[in-house]
């Protein structure tokens, strides 16, 4: 190696070492997640002198990147320079460009969540209380500065979101609080965490009547963020470059390809009934209420077998994904994956949460609360989230070579492989042909389908809420309630196209690497070598896995 390689490979250490550390100074929420806890009890700064010196900070390690010659670098060396190159142009977009922060209450939001101080036993109760505390004094700071970065009108659809959201922070405080801190008896402690919360409580009621006494009426009902920005979102946050007549024409025909599938697969399970009235029927093959967690934690072991019997992945290692009944202050799903951090102890665990039945329901409700967990559905969803998917996705990138790939993800890398387990697993033989598993399976692929396209069709083409909503009726064959929230996410998620895309760049990068290794070919190898690395733009990633990347995406 010459001795300007080595300057280059020591200047990009340098580089993403510094970079590394002045991220985590300016999201201490985020650094505190994946388990650096010397951040805990910290919020973002993002009054505007704060962001203007992080956009200069930005530009400066952009000319810095730009003096180094990725063409000396070996491959996973190129990989860390392609994925701080990256993140670097990804912020200064944000900041500069997109600037997010001026429109939507909800990023804010974030930084106002304290639960993570009593969802993980990480450190001692004391310890975690008191940076709660801390954490709960900053929070009228923080909401203090998202009113004045805030336009005076913004989407509806964010403040109506946004009211939800800090509602559902405040009643977490005042209800949810109390009993993960039953175990500390220390009176004068827990007096400073009520008075803490109070400080906090107070602040979210003002911003939440701020919002809607002044955001809610001054609010436009535009939601459509273009074309242009959402090429940009596109590549800017995943590095996909497709035009857009092409990226739905590609996506359109994925969606007749599964909806054709569902049809056979209907006629062929019984002729004489519609697919809703067959998916009617899988709802009612449930396990009861006081059975549903043992059920859940065996299916977690049968699904650990059969990966193990077939071969199909490395998995991690002295790492069990733990069943629990989700805890109160999170019943807002049905089902959760909440993984250790990267950087969190190597004993930590990871939960996988199944929401109960509340007590006091009456029959009626509870029995409609459990048809989300018919036995075909729930073993999709455990798929998606547990194994092979995020769980053994995530813990897998606990170890990955690089430490910018166990911090940054990108929508499209980790949502492709949970999305496309679920299919893979049925491919290998999982069900053993199981014929309403594989339509548990369609049924979902065919809402990720229809995500794909009312994004892309709402966001840029002037599709309505009520024609996204009957797209999702008559495509993925839901209730009018259930698709009407579809839709209505996609007014403020329009990446939610990324579940698809992401699983077809992901199956033709399958395609591209079984072709160039031939004989040799491994499905675990890829399967060990596509998540090994955590969740980096697909194409980054792509020039690392495959012998020659051709840059044919899809």
């Amino acid at each position: 190696m010459t001795t300007l390689q080595v300057n280059n490979v020591s200047e990009l250490a340098r580089l993403t070492d510094s970079y590394l550390q002045h991220y985590f100074a300016f999201y201490p929420t985020i650094a505190s997640s994946l388990g650096l806890h010397a951040y805990d009890g910290q919020v973002m700064d993002a009054r505007p002198a704060a962001v203007q010196a992080r956009i200069a900070v930005l530009r400066e390690y952009q000319q810095h990147v730009a003096t180094i010659d990725r063409a000396s670098l070996s491959r996973l060396e190129a990989f860390d320079y392609d994925l701080l190159q990256w993140q670097i142009n990804l912020e200064l977009w944000q900041w500069t460009d997109e600037r997010e922060y001026t429109y939507n209450p909800l990023i804010y939001a974030y930084d106002a969540m304290v639960d993570g101080y009593i969802k993980r036993d990480y450190a001692p109760l004391p310890w975690r209380t008191c940076k709660l505390i801390e954490h709960l004094h900053a929070i009228p700071g923080l909401l203090a500065t998202t009113r004045q970065n805030l336009q005076r009108s913004i989407p509806r659809m964010l403040v109506e979101e946004a009211i939800s959201v800090y509602e559902g922070l405040y009643e977490f405080l005042y209800e949810n609080l109390e009993e993960p801190l039953q175990p500390l008896h220390d009176d004068a402690l827990l007096a400073e965490v009520w008075a803490a919360r109070d400080v906090a409580g107070q602040a979210i009621a003002q911003f939440r009547t701020f919002l809607e006494q002044e955001l809610l009426p001054a609010a436009h009902n535009r939601f459509a963020i273009g074309a242009e920005r959402f090429c940009k979102m596109l590549r800017y946050n995943e590095l996909i470059d497709i035009p857009l007549d092409r990226l739905l024409a590609i996506g359109e025909a994925d969606l007749h390809r599964n909806q054709q599938a569902i049809i056979a697969l209907a006629h062929q399970i019984d002729p004489h009934k519609t697919i809703q009235e067959q998916m009617h029927e899988l709802g009612r093959n449930h396990p009861t209420a006081d059975e549903l967690i043992d059920e859940t934690k065996a299916l977690l072991q049968e699904l650990r077998r059969f990966l193990q019997e077939r071969d199909l992945i490395t998995l991690p290692p002295d790492t069990n994904c733990r069943v629990e009944p989700t805890p109160p202050f999170a019943r807002w799903a049905f089902a959760m994956m909440e993984t250790a951090g990267p950087f969190e102890d190597e004993s930590a665990e990871s939960f996988y949460y199944v929401t109960l039945p509340e007590p006091g329901w009456s029959a009626e409700q509870i029995e409609g609360w459990m048809t989300k967990f018919d036995y075909a559905t729930l073993i999709s969803v455990s798929i998606h989230e547990t194994y092979p998917g995020h769980f053994v996705h995530f813990a897998t990138a606990r170890n990955a070579p690089s430490q910018m790939a166990k911090v940054f993800a990108t929508y499209t890398h980790y949502e492709s492989w949970a999305h496309y387990v679920e299919e893979m697993m049925l491919e290998q033989g999982y069900g053993a042909g199981n014929l309403h598993l594989r339509m548990a399976q369609l049924a979902e692929a065919l809402v990720r389908n229809c995500r794909y396209v009312c994004a892309i069709k709402m966001h840029t083409m002037g599709m309505t809420l009520p024609e996204v909503t009957r797209f999702f009726m008559e495509h993925a064959y839901m209730d009018e309630m259930t698709a009407a929230k579809e839709a209505r996410r996609g007014t403020y998620d329009p990446g939610y196209l990324n579940y698809t895309l992401g699983k077809l760049l992901l199956l033709k990068t399958l395609e591209q690497y079984r072709e160039a290794y031939g004989a040799d070919f491994s499905l675990k190898r890829f399967h060990d070598e596509y998540i090994g690395y955590g969740s980096p733009p697909i194409p980054i990633l792509r020039k690392l896995i495959l012998p020659v990347d051709n840059g044919v995406l899809l």
